[in-house]
């Protein structure tokens, strides 16, 4: 303000300022200052105007960010897949077990970066509004043990128990059939990957009248969750580092999973977890039941 005084009554400046709320909020401000002239040109005052762009500036630094994790994640399977391409072609693999092996991680890697874009896609789509969502009365019992019997090759293949607890009656709920199995798929191929051989996956359903949901838990028998980093678990991107290397992965798959059963269908998602051996998770999904 007192620069501005100082440049005389022809002065307009704007600037961006930043402060911080008592709340500890960082804000920031868009600032306009313009001199007020008296009658012979006098600076008599000055008026500023600030306009709020907090919103503005963290939607920008989202897209930043979403950018550069897209980036990173592309990359890192990229990068694998040049690398094993490049071996063949110098002539590493010269047995067939060895380029068998090969082709074994370029098509892994093919697999992750394919998953990588679906999640990507999927989640631009729902955040846009443009997705479609085919709700229909459906039993979401019915929909939880069809999407055991094709998660169980994963969980044998590490010797993990995948025990049912579903409701005996249908649970009745409006849903979209593809997306919630797609959300509940997730929730338990997690649950076996973040499980170590041997361990024990739980998947359960229940109908609460009292509240009008219908419910589905996915517990494990894994290493838990560090408290610190529950309150980021459904950003996108994110990953607990300590459990990074038990499995691979890119950090959409609850992201996505949030805004199927929290934007798409009007449910909740929660999680609770202790960290510890064989402490393990609990993820549930609540829905509401057809009225």
């Amino acid at each position: 303000i007192s620069e501005t005084r100082s440049h005389g009554s022809s002065t307009r400046r704007r600037v961006v300022s930043h402060t911080v709320d008592r709340d500890g909020a960082a804000r920031s401000f868009d600032v306009t200052l313009s001199c007020i002239t008296g009658g012979r040109d006098d600076v008599s005052g000055v008026v500023a105007v600030l306009h709020d762009v907090t919103k503005e500036k963290e939607v920008a630094q989202m897209k930043t960010d979403f950018v550069s994790n897209v980036s990173h994640e592309l990359r890192t399977p990229l990068a694998g897949i040049k690398a094993y391409i490049e071996m063949l072609l110098d002539g590493d693999a010269e047995d067939p077990q060895t380029r068998r092996e090969f082709h074994e991680i370029i098509a892994g890697e093919t697999d992750r970066l394919s998953r990588l874009i679906d999640n990507i896609l999927n989640l631009a789509r729902i955040e846009s509004g443009v997705v479609k969502v085919a709700v229909e009365p459906m039993d979401l019992t019915a929909v939880v043990k069809s999407t055991l019997e094709v998660a169980a090759p994963q969980a044998k293949a590490k010797s993990i128990e995948l025990v049912e607890s579903l409701a005996p009656v249908f649970t009745q709920v409006e849903a979209d059939r593809d997306m919630i199995n797609q959300a509940v798929m997730n929730l338990v191929s997690n649950a076996i990957k973040y499980t170590r051989e041997g361990g024990t996956v739980r998947v359960a359903t229940r109908i609460e009248d009292h509240r009008g949901v219908a419910v589905v838990e996915v517990a494990d028998s894994g290493v838990g969750i560090p408290a610190e980093d529950l309150p980021h678990l459904f950003d996108k991107f994110y990953r607990v580092k300590s459990s990074c290397k038990m499995a691979k992965g890119t950090g959409l798959g609850l992201a996505l999973v949030k805004h199927i059963v929290e934007t798409l269908h009007r449910g909740s998602l929660t999680v609770r977890s202790t960290v510890g051996e064989n402490s393990g998770s609990v993820f549930t999904i609540e829905l509401p039941i057809c009225s």
